[in-house]
């Protein structure tokens, strides 16, 4: 016990002082002679003490406040970053949502233009795989036999073409895109009308087939479909020309084309169920079938 009052004498003397000091000034007795001395000496000596004691009790307050108001400010800067964060997914959200209204506008402006029977399908993924020293490029759709889609009908975008059915089930199909290299399609130089086969080089562009050194197709001219098949119409956009130079054997022009469908971008399509060529040839067939059966009825006559 000694010790520990020996070793806050200061402390304790401080104290004592400090209480003796308050007594003093709180006695409605002025007092005189050595009373006065005393009661001045014993407020000069407690007064800086007094203005310690007063000096830590508000640094403490102060700094208890400082700590109460950072603790809320910082559960208010989390609730507003969790707002700013909804906020922001909201606005993708949207965003996206803006995206497809625009796209499925487009894709429905193009169809309206066409007289051929069309169905939108979404893309479900792209397959590039390498097989027999190339790469094929196939699509696939969320449109499948229960949609009524069945193997070689096309597919187009509202930029461009962008290949044939090749597989069915009830809920998907497959897509052989026009830069596979097993894909071929009937072409003609829009400007020229020369005609030639655009093939898939495994690659982004295309190649324009059995074009000869004197046929006039050159850098920039647009190939369209010739519409010599069944399976694509005549007249769709399949590309513009990139580069088209003398060929290796110099018989044949080397062209290739660049597509005008942006495969990498595509996310909705759309499946030509029934087009106006295939149309026309049908009715001229049962045309001409009908006309045979009336001649055969009225000979048999």
């Amino acid at each position: 016990m000694l010790s520990f009052v020996k070793r806050h004498q200061i402390i304790f003397a401080a104290i004592i002082l400090c209480l003796f000091s308050l007594h003093l000034a709180s006695s409605s007795r002025k007092g005189t002679g050595g009373e006065v001395i005393v009661r001045a000496t014993l407020t000069t000596i407690a007064r800086p003490i007094q203005g310690l004691f007063l000096g830590i009790h508000g640094v403490v307050a102060g700094s208890w406040q400082d700590y109460i108001y950072l603790v809320n400010l910082k559960e208010d800067n989390q609730k507003l970053q969790n707002n700013i964060y909804e906020l922001l997914e909201k606005n993708n959200r949207l965003t996206e949502e803006l995206q497809l209204t625009a796209r499925l506008k487009s894709l429905l402006e193009f169809k309206e233009r066409e007289v051929s029977k069309m169905v939108a399908a979404e893309i479900l993924g792209l397959s590039n795989s390498g097989s027999g020293g190339g790469w094929t490029r196939t699509m696939t759709l969320n449109k499948g036999t229960k949609d009524q889609i069945r193997v070689d009908m096309p597919v187009v975008s509202q930029t461009g073409i962008v290949g044939r059915i090749i597989s069915t089930n009830r809920f998907t199909s497959t897509v052989l895109l026009i830069t596979d290299p097993r894909s071929n399609v009937d072409a003609t130089a829009q400007r020229s009308r020369v005609k030639g086969i655009i093939g898939g080089n495994g690659a982004k562009d295309l190649t324009l087939k059995y074009i000869r050194e004197l046929d006039d197709v050159k850098d920039g001219d647009h190939i369209v479909t010739a519409g010599l098949g069944t399976i694509f119409p005549k007249g769709l956009l399949i590309g513009t020309v990139s580069r088209a130079e003398k060929g290796s054997d110099n018989f044949f022009k080397d062209i290739e084309v660049r597509p005008a469908a942006s495969f990498g971008t595509l996310e909705e399509v759309l499946i030509i169920t029934e087009n106006a060529n295939r149309l026309s040839k049908f009715k001229a067939k049962d045309v001409a079938e009908s006309e045979v059966d009336k001649d055969t009825k009225a000979t048999n006559q």
